[in-house]
């Protein structure tokens, strides 16, 4: 056992360091995308290659793409959480959220979703508009990324939501998101000094 072991550690010494993991070709990321277990975190993204997430917003934006696929790709930019990615996320949310479009409200949703995994001090701002939208689902969905923020700027934005929204479902899921919002900021708080 004692043989294997150094025979093992030997081969790595001679090897040297890792090559660096090579450029992933549009093809395999679509493959992943496609896939029945999904990359779950940024980390299993990146390590398809560098340029993964220049892929992703390729497909993302590529609109002969199906819907779906495109999907997908926004979904995993909310977790890589990059430059590209953000700036794909923050285009959709400008651009669709004016569309009747099926297709553009499915990337739509998943964008408000992105960017609220993603965060960032101007992601309430920026989702905080698609609650007035008139599509309950993408309220919903808007909701939730506001949530994933922890943020009170996004607290403040539900709230006031909260107030003239009527469709039970959508109301149920703001106040989910504000209760989560008010657990997380009160989580954050440093306790009060003890007194002796």
């Amino acid at each position: 056992m004692l043989v294997f072991w150094l025979s093992a550690a030997i081969g790595v010494l001679v090897a040297g360091p890792a090559a660096p993991a090579a450029r992933p070709d549009r093809a395999a990321v679509e493959t992943r995308l496609q896939a029945n277990t999904l990359p779950r975190s940024a980390a299993e993204w990146q390590a398809l290659g560098p340029g993964t997430d220049e892929i992703l917003v390729a497909i993302a934006g590529d609109a002969k793409a199906e819907v779906q696929l495109r999907a997908r790709a926004v979904t995993a930019l909310g977790m890589m959480a990059t430059r590209p990615g953000r700036a794909l996320l923050e285009s959709v949310v400008k651009q669709k959220a004016a569309s009747a479009d099926a297709g553009d409200k499915l990337l739509l949703r998943k964008a408000a979703l992105a960017l609220g995994w993603a965060g960032g001090n101007a992601v309430p701002d920026q989702i905080g508009a698609l609650l007035d939208h008139p599509d309950p689902d993408v309220r919903i969905d808007a909701a939730i990324g506001l949530g994933l923020t922890r943020s009170e700027e996004a607290a403040d934005l539900l709230r006031k939501r909260f107030d003239i929204e009527t469709l039970p479902k959508v109301r149920n899921q703001i106040g989910r998101q504000i209760r989560l919002i008010d657990e997380a900021v009160a989580a954050a708080k440093p306790a009060p000094p003890v007194s002796q």
